[in-house]
Order: C-alpha cells, then structure tokens, then sequence
C-alpha cells in the first residue's frame, strides 16, 4: 500500500471527527494549476495577485495588487501567505530565500508541526511559531452553533464554519492573529504567515489585513477562494486517494476547500462579538490606532 501523506491521513481523520457523537457540555449561564507549478513571479493585473514558485510548497501568494477604497493600492513584496513549508526543497529554500522575508510565522498547531515537520527556511528568517488549533476547546462553550453543526445534513461544512467563528471568538486564536498584525505593522521587511493548507487560518488572517487596510469585501473574498484554485490538482489527486481506501470523497471534501459560507462565519462572529469590524480591531485583537495607521502606511500606496 502507498504511505499515506500527513496530509491525507489528517484529512481523513477530520471527517471522521466530523461524524463522530459529541457530548455537550452543559450550556454556560449567560482547477488551473497549483502555486508551484507557476512562473517564479506571476503577475497579471493591478488588482490580481501574484503566485510565487516554492519548490515543495504550494498556495504561495503575494498578497500586494488589491485596491483600497481610497484608491490605492496594496504593495507587492511585503506581505506573504502560503501552505506548510515543511517540505520546501533546496531548490524552494532559494526560491523563498530572493523574497527577502525576515520572518514566518507559522499558524499550525503543535500536532500539525509533529506530523509534518518544522519549516524548512532560507538561513536568516525567523521562524515564529504562533500555534492556534483549527478546533479549539472554545467551540465547545458555543452550544447553540455546535448543535447546528452536530444536526446539520452537512456536517463538515458546518464544523467547518463552527471552526472559523473559533478563529474569531477563541482568544488564544486572536492573540496570534495580532501579534501577526503587529509583526507586518513594525516595518522589519517582508513577513511570510501560513498554515497547513494556507486556506483557513491563513484565509482569515489576510482577510483581517486587507479589511484593515480598507480593501472590498468582493476583493477579500476573491483573494480567500483562490485558496481552491491553487489547490485543486492536489486534492483532487487526495480525494482519490481516499476513495482508494473506502472514504467518500464528499465527506472530506469540505475539509480541503474553502467555502464564501466558511468566511461568512467568521465576519458574522465579528458582528456577534464586538458588533463592528472597527470594535474587533481594537477590542479584539487589541491593535491600537497608531499600528493600524502602520499597517496602512506602510502596505499601502
């Protein structure tokens, strides 16, 4: 039989989780092909993206090119997103090294970095290890939503929003999403932030920056499910996989991709929360009015 990838035996695992009975705590009182197959620096519009070659890494974007509601626009070679490093090869660690980056910061959790590996980084980026668990105890005090995803005919794509209103409401999570903030924020140079996949908790951190930086919602969510695009020959190639093994590929399937509903949530959460984006900057993430101006001072132009 075929070694199963981390990847893969993860995935499985989710949506076996997924199915899998819970016990309720009681209620408290109150298909183009994949980012590492593209040119070295792929640049195609003024509002567009740029994919960037890693050689064992994919969904490895620039995330410069979008338009602010002022009219300007989000600097290239400043901010990146991309999957798990933990594979780059010699020829990726190059690739990454003419990025120039100072730092990644790696939002896996410590399971994720055991099973897979640390990143494999140029000599001279900081490896910065900013863990927050995709399905955080903090869901567990959400009763109402976890019943809906409990009862739902959709049970993974359910968990998978309930997991995006963790990214929100869990303060653990926060904290990470700010320090991250406050890293871009600094000016040091360029900064690298991923995930597994870079879809989910990377989804939401770019589209906590570009909503900080004023950029659309129609942009920020065209920036998020790009994540599908960048990823379909690998899951497509996955889903097979498990089929392979008796595991139907539309159980797992809302664990690899991502969903508007999925971002939605986590917007939605914010509003639940904190009632504006603003409140949730300040309250939330605690980003105080001088490094937000930063942020915008220095990815915009």
């Amino acid at each position: 039989m075929t070694p199963r990838t981390p990847r893969l035996v993860s995935a499985a695992l989710a949506g076996a989780v997924a199915l899998a009975p819970f016990t309720l705590p009681a209620p408290a009182s109150a298909a183009p092909t994949s980012a590492s197959a593209a040119p070295p620096v792929a640049a195609r519009t003024a509002t567009t993206v740029r994919d960037i070659a890693v050689d064992g890494a994919v969904n490895v974007r620039d995330i410069g090119g979008y338009t602010a509601r002022d009219g300007r626009h989000v600097r290239y070679g400043l901010v990146y997103r991309s999957a798990s490093l933990s594979k780059v090869t010699a020829t990726g660690v190059a690739q990454l090294q003419r990025l120039g980056l100072t730092a990644s910061v790696d939002f896996r959790s410590q399971l994720e970095v055991g099973m897979s590996g640390a990143d494999r980084l140029p000599a001279g980026v900081a490896p910065v290890a900013a863990n927050i668990n995709a399905f955080s105890p903090t869901l567990l005090t959400m009763v109402p939503d976890l019943l809906k995803a409990i009862l739902a005919q959709d049970k993974p794509g359910e968990f998978m929003a309930l997991s995006y209103r963790g990214f929100v409401h869990d303060a653990d999570s926060r904290k990470q999403f700010a320090a991250a903030l406050t890293r871009i924020a600094s000016g040091k140079g360029p900064v690298l932030y991923h995930c597994t996949e870079g879809k989910d908790r990377t989804g939401v951190m770019t589209a906590i920056l570009l909503t900080v930086l004023g950029v659309p919602k129609a942009q920020v969510y065209a920036d998020y499910l790009r994540s599908n695009q960048e990823l379909a020959d690998q899951n497509a190639a996955e889903l097979a996989e498990l089929e392979k093994i008796g595991i139907d590929p539309a159980l797992v399937e809302p664990f690899l991709t991502v969903r508007a509903a999925y971002l939605d949530t986590a917007f939605d959460q914010i509003a639940r929360d904190y009632g504006t984006f603003d409140a949730f900057v300040a309250k939330g993430l605690g980003i105080d009015a001088a490094t937000r101006a930063a942020l915008r001072k220095r990815l915009l132009r």
